[in-house]
């Protein structure tokens, strides 16, 4: 029943259904994605997938981003993936913690580039993906974190199949057959957080999606049902029940990208970091205390935080981005938590080293959890400040505005692209649905 309701939902979207409103933060991902694709491309990981899908070669059916590399659609969305999740900065799901841009974007962009799809196509395919996605996601739940599993890379493939599947324009059957298909292609580890697989998670992610559209799409065929039977994917991954027609009354119901809507990221780390970090700004600002004044900090968050935030000696840039200890000593040290805090130079430099230690955990009591961020920075002779952080800047109750989004954009390209083209991309994106072909956009982030 699930799947049937996924079908029929993804069959029938046409751009036209989609609210407008749902259409605005659809921008507003794709220009956070298009960024952060563009800045991963100069990562280490990003540098190494865009060498793989360079030496593979191939039809030239789809660019990389910042790469002046065009390949099969397929292998783009295999580098884009691992691009747009290279640098921790892309948007996620609060509620359970996955990522869909990530995953989504880079299928999205690699067939509809393939095809010359107009950009009204490409933004209701994109939809159809973090809608199916979100609300997967939503049923699974974060129990799947809990167990070991990464949620990104579990959700992610059904996400992209279900966008390239209404990119590519397949009916019902076709639909339920590229999600079956990419349901045996879900899942990764979370032990792999911290290292050059976890981006790699995204861009199986996109590949794993985009190729199961494009096999069912020529007959391939799968279960026909992956959710609801006893051996469909909740049930194999967490034991799980849950009710198949709550969730199809769940699908645009409403639409995930309006609520609960995307976390975006201020800064380039874990979105467990975000809260403290804003907080440790907040009270640097409003008080003006000097790093060397600082006997300790201690950060009071939730006991998943604190697992997963599992470096606290960080030796690489990739373990930085999951060590509170960095990123509040950056922030202490620096004033800012952005892309140039994330360095090996940085990570490894002789005053973040001492600092580190001074960052501390608050201790939760047996039972005892928090829902917020409450970091407290204790002084040299006694004063101490504390502020308390609900929702970081960019989750949905405190969002991120297109104008911030536009300005992180320019930070994240400025390194890849000339400013003529970091003004066309916004310009086109921002009116995509009037775009009758998306391959000059495709063409200006490719670098061409």
């Amino acid at each position: 029943m699930s799947t049937a309701a996924i079908a029929k939902f993804v069959a029938n979207l046409a751009y036209a259904d989609i609210p407008q409103a749902a259409v605005a933060v659809a921008k507003n991902c794709i220009i956070d994605g298009l960024g952060i694709s563009l800045a991963g491309s100069k990562s280490h990981p990003g540098e190494i997938i865009i060498s793989h899908v360079r030496e593979a070669g191939g039809r030239p059916e789809a660019g990389v981003a910042g790469a002046r590399l065009r390949v099969p659609a397929a292998q783009a969305a295999l580098a884009n993936g691992v691009l747009a999740h290279a640098l921790n900065y892309d948007d996620g799901i609060s509620a359970w913690g996955g990522h869909l841009t990530s995953a989504v974007l880079p299928a999205v962009l690699a067939i509809c580039e393939r095809d010359r799809k107009s950009g009204a196509e490409t933004i209701a395919a994109f939809v159809a993906g973090w809608e199916v996605g979100e609300k997967i996601g939503a049923v699974i739940g974060a129990e799947i974190n809990e167990i070991g599993w990464h949620s990104h890379s579990v959700v992610g493939p059904l996400a992209a199949a279900a966008a390239s599947a209404k990119a590519l324009k397949l009916d019902q059957r076709g639909i339920k057959m590229a999600l079956g298909i990419a349901s045996s292609g879900a899942g990764g580890l979370r032990l792999n957080l911290g290292t050059d697989t976890n981006p790699f998670h995204a861009g199986r992610s996109a590949w794993n999606g985009l190729v199961a559209a494009l096999l069912a799409q020529k007959g391939f065929t799968a279960s026909e049902d992956f959710l609801d039977m006893d051996l469909g994917l909740p049930k194999v991954l967490t034991q799980k029940q849950w009710d198949p027609a709550r969730f199809a009354r769940t699908l645009g119901s409403p639409y995930g990208l309006i609520s609960p809507g995307p976390a975006q990221k201020l800064y380039p780390s874990c979105f467990r970091t975000q809260r403290s970090i804003d907080a440790v700004l907040y009270l640097r600002a409003g008080y003006h205390f000097r790093p060397e004044e600082v006997a300790e900090i201690e950060c009071r968050t939730s006991r998943w935080a604190q697992k997963i935030l599992s470096y606290s000696r960080p030796e690489t840039v990739e373990q930085a981005k999951y060590s509170m200890e960095y990123c509040l000593a950056a922030a202490v040290l620096d004033g800012e938590v952005t892309l140039r805090q994330f360095t090996d130079a940085r990570v490894a430099s002789a005053d973040v080293r001492s600092f580190m230690p001074k960052v501390k955990y608050a201790s939760l009591g047996e039972g005892e959890d928090v829902s917020e961020d409450t970091v407290t920075v204790k002084l040299l002779g006694g004063r101490q400040y504390s502020h308390t952080v609900a929702h970081a800047r960019g989750e949905p109750e405190n969002p991120m505005d297109r104008e911030d989004l536009v300005l992180k954009f320019g930070a994240c390209a400025e390194s890849v692209l000339p400013q003529r083209d970091i003004d066309q991309i916004v310009e086109w994106v921002l009116n995509l649905e009037y775009l009758e072909d998306i391959t000059p956009l495709m063409r200006a982030v490719t670098g061409e």
